[in-house]
């Protein structure tokens, strides 16, 4: 049996294992494409505390090419 998952946004990557897929519901759940299997597959998210020692952030392109970070 399958489950229909409605996104409101998918973006894409280009990693070193090639192209990913990444959807994002409305309530803020994120799913990563398994081509393969041509499935949508649930992604583990939790929230990083602030200030966190080791986190890595990464900066990104805005409209018009501005670089946004986050707060």
């Amino acid at each position: 049996m399958s489950e229909t998952v409605s996104f409101v946004q998918i973006v894409t990557a280009v990693t070193h294992k090639g192209a990913l897929l990444y959807g994002l519901t409305t309530s803020g759940a994120v799913y990563e494409y398994n081509f393969s299997r041509e499935v949508w597959i649930p992604l583990p998210m939790r929230a990083l505390a602030e200030g966190s020692p080791g986190v890595n952030v990464v900066g990104l392109r805005g409209p018009g090419g501005t670089e946004e970070r986050p707060a």
